[in-house]
Formats: C-alpha cells, structure tokens, sequence
C-alpha cells in the first residue's frame, strides 16, 4: 500500500502583522521525529511519502480565528499541498497535539471530501486520551494510541488485507456505529526502543530545518501537575552504545539542515535522569566529529545539579539547555509537585554560573490558583536568576493540557469545558484566558505584562551603561534562535497571554 504520514501545519498567531511570515520562521526550526521514525517502521512494507509540516500550507489564512470549528469556516479552510499529496494514496496517518487537533479535523474532512473511502489513522499524545471523542467527532477512522512503533505496523497489515483489527492492541476503531476500544498496548521497554530502525532523515527536505531532532529516553520519573506527558512515573531510557549509533546516524545527514546555528535537540523529557547514562553519552559525544553542529537537550535541577554533569557539558558544543523551574515561589513548586525549592534552585544557579548563557530558565504564570501576586512573585523570581546566575528566562502563560493532573481536576476551577474545547481556538481567546486564570483581571493582565517590561528595560539599561567596557565587535546582545542574550543576563521572553477578536491571521511556524 502507498502510505501518507503527516503533521498538521505549524503556525503563529499574530495580532498586527499582515503577511504570511516563512523565511523567519526557517531558522532554528526542526523537524517532526515522529513522522520519520514511524516513516523507517513500515517502509519495508510499504510505499511510505512524508508530507513534512515545513512543506504543508492552509487557506485562506484571513479568517476569525475564534471562529473556527465552525460549518462555515470548515467549508471554506483548505490544504492545498495535502489534497495534492493524496493521489494514488491508500491510507493516511495524521498526527497533531491538542492545540492543533482543530487543524487536523479539518484535515480529514478535506480528504473525505476527495475520497470518501481512504481511511484515516490518528497517533499523537491527543488522540490517544481523546480516541473515543475523536471517533464520534470527526472523519478520523482509526486511532492509534500510545508509541506507534508497533501498532500502525500491525493496523496496516490488517487493512491490507481488508480485515478488522480487532486483535491490534493500542488501536480504537468505528464498527457498524459504535466506538471500538482494543486493548491498551504496552509501553516499549528500552531494549524494544534501542531495536528500532533508525528514523528516515532520507525522506527528510532540505535546506528547511535549523535543527535535527533524536530520541534517547521516554517518559518521566515525575508526575507534575500541569503536564500531559504519556507514562509519567516510567522512565526508559536507550543505553549510550545505542544513543551514539542515532547521533552518528542524524550527523550523516547534517548537510540537509539550514542556517548557522545547526544543532541535535535530544526532545527527552530528562536527558540526565540516569547520570552515568548521561555521563557516558557525553564523553561519546565528545570524542565523535559532530561537524558544525551543536547539542540542545532538557533537564531537571536536581538533575543538573550533579557536578559531573555540569562537567562533562563544558567538554561537548552546547546550543542550549532547557531548564523547567515553572514557579518562583515554594508554594507553587509545590502545587505543580515539582520537586524542588526556590533555594535549590538558586543553589543550582550559582554552581553552574560558568554554563549560564546556555541555561533557559521555564516559567510558567497564571495557573488556575494563582494571583496577581503570585505571577508577580515568579517574575521577580525569575529576574533574579538571570540577573544573578545569568542565563535566559522565557515566560510562558499557563495553557490547560489534556491529559495532565490539572485537566482531571479543572471542574473544581471552574472549567467545565471537554474535548469540544479543542475542535476550535476558544482555548487561545481572552475569554478562555479568565477562565482557566480565573483569580486574574484584565487590569492585572496588564500590570504583569508591564513588569515583564520594566524589568527588561532596567537589564538593558544597566547592559548600555557598562557597554563602554565591551569590544565593538562583540556587541552585549546577540540575537540566538529568536531570543536575544545578553552577556550579563537574558532577556525574560514572554509568550502573549490570548490573542483578542482582532486576530486574524496564521504565521506558519517551522520551529
């Protein structure tokens, strides 16, 4: 069978701007994993064609936005590089997360449209906890939940073969009117992952993507509140011999990236939650010709906190290290159950100064319970950590992720609101905002919005008074993948808290 994978298209969300932006978004970007690596499990089966997010489009892109899920918005969006894609095509995979999952129901109605009998799979972190929704919702004809490695490989052999895959864990299907829910499939364990083919970067465009992406762990020892990650409390993670072999793999394929700011992002929610792991995947990584291109990860502060991590980090090219704080204060760190404290922290901050302009510090605001005073208290928090330790802070407004503790409970904050809240961008509309920062006003909105500000303007101030002692060549900011750092402190970037009625265009994003 010939099989079309794809992503639903990236984009932004701009209030002023009135053009398409493409070439801006090409730097730093990278590509979908997911796409590639269930591209290499069923090629041999299979004729496989990736339709890549940085190739995919939608029109027209001048639409009320808070509209959208509507009947006369559906009638009117079109995909133009997908309905080409689809000649001579058996069977389409859609992926998409919860914020996009309006993207990709339209997606399949436009293919319906073309060819009512092509079937249809959803995979993805939203289609496995809303399989049942999506069923009874959409023109979706199968779901595939959970890592998809092994199902969509079994799904498709029964498909070509015209059977029911009523014995194919991990799948959910329509059948003479009702929702079928197979058995839940079993997460990999990491003999199973390092066993996988690697991913197919042969299929991968060029000249589009900044960054390439590589797996080497799943999962997560912890369980914060906020997050929607699958098998929180399971951590597996591939052993190094089978880390390297990937990295190895994707440096091979360094000359299709983009820009001068190339780069490996491991997407592991903890790269270094097994120290010695960690430890041994970098003195390989030392030793290996990695060309021009440098290493991103994400980890934890008691994690990072180990001195033979932060070690072995200064002996291998970093683009950046992700950092998860989230809260400033200990009774937010503690709501969110992340494990940590302002003054261990802090603590990290001053033993890894010398690695500071790789850290970016996350924090999130707004979360149902807090208050203006307590957003107020993580950016001040957050300015203390760039302003001290160095390294940039990035602010983000707190989004409501399916999945994650906060959804379970979100009745008793007062968001009765269920799987429709994602066939549209409701969840992006300042009404929403008031609804799942219940505690916060528009004027406090405001006030927060200003602080970001007023403490940036003070950094940038204080940098132009010192920029005397600076070499004119080396100027005190420098613009990295869209954030500007500074050599005595970041810049707090910040994420828009919703976006108004006036909203009325998609940026394709490629990052």
């Amino acid at each position: 069978m010939e099989v079309l994978l794809t992503v639903t298209p990236r984009f932004e969300l701009h209030n002023d701007v009135r053009y398409i932006d493409v070439e801006s978004c090409k730097k730093g970007s990278r590509p979908s994993l997911a796409l590639y690596q269930l591209a290499s499990m069923i090629r041999e089966e299979h004729g496989v064609h990736v339709l890549d997010p940085a190739v995919s489009d939608f029109q027209p892109f001048e639409l009320d936005l808070m509209g959208l899920g509507g009947r006369d918005v559906l009638e009117g969006l079109r995909f133009p590089a997908l309905e080409k894609s689809i000649n001579s095509i058996d069977i389409v995979g859609i992926s998409a997360t919860s914020f996009e999952w309006f993207l990709a129901k339209i997606m399949a109605e436009r293919i319906k449209e073309i060819d009512p009998d092509l079937p249809i799979i959803a995979g993805g972190v939203h289609a496995t906890i809303a399989d049942e929704y999506i069923l009874e919702s959409s023109r979706v004809d199968y779901v595939v939940r959970g890592e998809g490695e092994k199902a969509l490989p079994e799904l498709l052999r029964f498909l070509q073969d015209d059977r029911i895959p009523k014995s194919v864990e991990g799948v959910s299907y329509r059948r003479d009117g009702t929702i079928v829910r197979n058995k839940d499939r079993s997460p990999m364990a990491a003999k199973e992952m390092e066993e996988l083919p690697l991913p197919a970067f042969d299929l991968m465009p060029s000249n589009l993507f900044g960054k390439l992406t590589l797996e080497t762990s799943r999962g997560c020892r912890f369980d914060c509140s906020f997050c929607s990650l699958l098998f929180r409390g399971l951590w597996r993670g591939l052993g190094p011999e089978a880390v390297l072999k990937r990295v190895e793999h994707a440096v091979s394929f360094a000359s299709k990236l983009y820009g001068d700011q190339k780069a490996i992002h491991f997407i592991d929610a903890t790269f270094v939650a097994d120290a010695k792991r960690a430890e041994t995947i970098f003195k390989g990584l030392k030793e290996m010709d990695l060309g021009d291109l440098r290493i991103a990860f994400e980890g934890r502060i008691n994690e990072m906190s180990n001195p033979d991590i932060l070690k072995h980090c200064k002996d291998i090219p970093i683009d950046y290290i992700v950092i998860g704080i989230e809260s400033g204060y200990d009774h937010g760190l503690r709501m969110i159950r992340k494990g940590i404290t302002t003054r261990s922290i802090e603590r990290f901050g001053s033993m890894a100064r010398s690695l500071s302009s790789y850290f970016r510090y996350g924090f999130i605001i707004g979360f149902p319970w807090e208050t203006k005073e307590d957003c107020l208290n993580t950016l001040a928090f957050a300015d203390r950590m760039v302003s001290k330790y160095g390294g940039l802070a990035v602010v983000g407004w707190y989004q409501l992720y399916p999945g994650s503790t906060i959804w379970n409970d979100r009745m008793q904050y007062g968001i009765n609101e269920g799987w429709e809240l994602f066939d549209s961008l409701h969840l992006r509309s300042q009404a929403f905002r008031f609804k799942i920062s219940p505690k916060l006003t528009e004027d406090d909105i405001l006030e927060i919005d200003k602080q970001i500000d007023k403490y940036n303007l003070i950094r940038i101030v204080n940098s132009s008074d010192r920029s005397e002692d600076n070499d004119a060549s080396s100027p005190i900011y420098t613009p990295t993948d869209g954030y500007f750092l500074s050599k005595m402190g970041g810049l707090i970037d910040k994420t828009q808290p919703y976006f108004d009625g006036q909203t009325k265009l998609f940026c394709l994003d490629r990052a």
